[in-house]
């Protein structure tokens, strides 16, 4: 396309979509064992998987867009949402300290817990979850909580950001270092071009949460 055009309106879109679509059931598993609002997870995978697949046009010529499918990313970031290792074992620290800020409560820390198999090597058992391509869960419950866990930290401060998908998306792209609550952030985060237009990965996610997509 030479013509911009809206991000709804591109082929990655598309794509973005019906992987969206095939997880449906298990996005909203998780908003009903976190109480995270389903479309807020969605919004941040949005972004991600825009950027994914635009950075990589050939894959996704080639393999993403035919099948419909979300890229399971495995090298620094991980999975269809891009979480990094050390920021999932900042919400898992965040999950089980009751001093920290983040601290969501028991249920919270219950979720994450490791079988008893998987406490021999964690960090294998974390890679294991967030890479898993034929089931997204753990993708999305990390996703979930991270987003439960800033929520909470803001609430503190008093401030309501649970349906502010621009601080919310944000701050999913800019990390725990960056959530400072104050009373007005702006949306930003690293810039994302699709349908010949930028983006910020706040403000792309913002766009799908607003929308009637």
């Amino acid at each position: 396309q030479t013509e911009p055009c809206e991000w709804n309106e591109t082929i990655y879109w598309d794509v973005v979509k019906g992987g969206l679509e095939k997880d449906a059931d298990v996005i909203n598993r998780v908003a009903k064992e976190t109480g995270v609002d389903a479309r807020m997870i969605a919004a941040t995978v949005v972004p991600e998987q825009t950027r994914f697949f635009t950075d990589n046009r050939d894959v996704f010529k080639r393999y993403f867009e035919p099948l419909k499918l979300l890229g399971s990313m495995s090298q620094f970031s991980l999975g269809v949402t891009g979480i990094k290792q050390e920021t999932a074992r900042q919400i898992e620290q965040n999950a089980q300290s009751t001093t920290s800020p983040f601290y969501t409560g028991e249920s919270t820390t219950a979720l994450l817990a490791y079988t008893e198999s998987e406490q021999v090597d964690t960090d294998a058992a974390l890679f294991a979850r967030l890479t898993n391509e034929k089931d997204h869960y753990y993708s999305y419950l990390y996703t979930a909580i991270y987003l439960k866990q800033i929520t909470a930290q803001w609430q503190a401060a008093g401030y309501d950001i649970a349906d502010r998908p621009d601080i919310l998306v944000t701050l999913f792209n800019l990390g725990f270092a960056a959530s400072a609550p104050k009373a007005n952030p702006q949306v930003a985060g690293s810039k994302v071009t699709t349908g010949g237009q930028s983006y910020s990965f706040g403000y792309l996610g913002t766009l799908f949460f607003q929308s009637d997509e």
